[in-house]
């Protein structure tokens, strides 16, 4: 249970931000190293002994790859849910002498009784915007389970892909306190076409804004750029 790569400073940075804070959105660009900075994070959590399993949700075409980034960054046990019913059956028994479960929101849907009958401590989302529909089935699903896991951590390079809803949405999962209720973030930060009851943009004081260092840590291609500059000089 030990990281074995080696972080940049601003991924340094984060990694100990999602240790203190515990709930952390983190919004990294693509390339920024979302994957890796998590990993270490976890890592610590495990080796302190904070933590004992971690559930992974990613969309299933992400499923081996984080398998592959978790055997390539750590020394962890790790298992992929997939397969038939019964196939399943035998990897979640399996999941009870691993670190990391990973799975697919789709497969999750199915076996729920299998994460509450196991118990997690800490819960990862990558590609977050899977949650952007704070309607959606799966949206509810998850964020109900996340409530059994302390250590919430959402991954996405772009929290808002169309709507401020959607940042809302993740951040209810993240830790659902910082946004507050849904009709006053609506009021304080969106601009809303009323003929129509649909968003248009957030307002110039940007809904990211309100979130800060202490609940997001928001990685720009620039800054990454400039410190990996910094570094080979």
């Amino acid at each position: 249970m030990t990281f074995v790569g080696t972080l940049y400073p601003f991924q340094e940075d984060a990694k100990d931000r999602m240790v203190d804070r515990g709930q952390m959105l983190l919004a990294m660009v693509m390339g920024a190293g979302k994957t890796p900075t998590t990993l270490s994070a976890i890592e610590e959590l495990l080796d302190t002994k904070e933590i004992d399993r971690v559930f992974v949700i990613v969309p299933s075409s992400l499923k081996y790859q984080w398998m592959r980034e978790i055997k390539k960054f750590t020394t962890s046990r790790v298992v992929v849910i997939d397969g038939t019913p019964k196939e399943r059956a035998t990897l979640w028994r399996t999941s009870l002498n691993c670190h990391y479960t990973i799975i697919n929101p789709e497969l999750l849907t199915k076996d729920e009784a299998y994460f509450l009958k196991i118990g997690y401590d800490a819960m990862v989302i990558d590609e977050a915007t899977i949650i952007k529909s704070p309607s959606a089935k799966r949206s509810r699903l998850i964020k109900r389970l996340s409530r059994k896991c302390h250590y919430r951590f959402a991954l996405t390079g772009q929290p808002i892909e169309n709507k401020p809803e959607e940042l809302f949405s993740i951040m209810q999962f993240v830790d659902p306190t910082v946004l507050g209720k849904f009709d006053v973030f609506d009021r304080t930060f969106i601009v809303r076409d009323h003929l129509v009851n649909q968003s248009i943009t957030a307002t110039s004081s940007n809904s990211m804004t309100v979130l800060g260092n202490q609940w997001c840590v928001r990685q720009e291609k620039i800054l990454q750029t400039n410190c990996l500059k910094s570094l080979v000089k």
